[in-house]
């Protein structure tokens, strides 16, 4: 059988699910493992497509049976391939709807009481799939170098899906940095909300301050107090209250002017 004829760390290769994808030629036959990310029940997963190339025959590998399965023809491998990548190009395209939707609400001060959360998840998972993708366009395109000599093979037949493999990896790309673009973004627009809450409470501090200090003043249970003793004592103390009050006003909104 072809497994008997598969070096046993080739073969380890084939069995091991997180292996990342490769392309190795041998004298026999070639070792080709393609690992590309999938959503199962709304969380992010990946996958290994292996296969064995020889002379005659593509081979797949199929881990539930732990067996080796023999393709049809080139066109089998390329629409098992294929659909796979479609897989993967509209998990990124998934991650870029999502990234827009992300950087609109931010633009359009929407409110994000999770940004931090999503950021990071959205950041947490592009990373992985970005480092993923990359793997696997390196593979492929070893695969189709190493073919493209013979007509009408890899090189010709294979360049939509290589293409498609590439746009999957730039969009992944492109979300990472959109996604350092909003981060930078809203942690600017949250210090500029910060700073301006400190500066509001600094001009409230600099109009009580002195009356707090006035009030301080004719509280303490002290004698010879000014206004203790005279006709309309209370008074005298409201009006040098709204005095300073009103000083106090006007000087705050001066230094806002200034």
């Amino acid at each position: 059988m072809l497994i008997k004829q598969i070096d046993s760390l080739h073969q380890e290769d084939l069995k091991n699910p997180l292996h990342p994808s490769i392309f190795y030629s041998d004298e026999n036959y070639d070792l080709f493992i393609l690992r590309l990310p999938f959503v199962l029940n709304d969380k992010l997963e990946f996958i290994n497509y292996s296969f064995i190339i020889t002379d005659e025959i593509y081979y797949l590998f199929d881990k539930q049976t732990n067996q080796i399965v023999a393709l049809d023809n080139i066109k089998q491998f390329y629409l098992y391939l294929d659909k796979a990548i479609k897989v993967a190009m509209k998990l990124t395209n998934d991650y870029y709807t999502k990234t827009l939707d992300l950087e609109e609400s931010i633009y359009e001060n929407k409110s994000q009481d999770n940004f931090n959360k999503t950021w990071y998840e959205y950041k947490n998972e592009l990373i992985r799939v970005n480092r993923v993708l990359y793997k696997a366009n390196e593979a492929l395109e070893n695969l189709i170098d190493n073919y493209k000599t013979e007509k009408d093979y890899l090189e010709r037949n294979f360049a939509d899906i290589q293409e498609h493999l590439q746009r999957s990896y730039r969009n992944s790309g492109l979300c990472l940095e959109k996604l350092d673009t909003l981060y930078n973004f809203y942690q600017s627009k949250t210090s500029e909300q910060m700073n301006r809450i400190v500066y509001i409470l600094t001009l409230l501090s600099a109009i009580f301050l002195p009356l707090n200090l006035i009030v301080g003043f004719f509280g303490m249970n002290t004698t010879a107090l000014p206004f203790t003793k005279i006709e309309n004592g209370t008074f005298f103390v409201i009006t040098i209250l709204l005095i300073t009050l009103s000083i106090s006003t006007l000087l705050a909104f001066y230094i806002k002017r200034k």
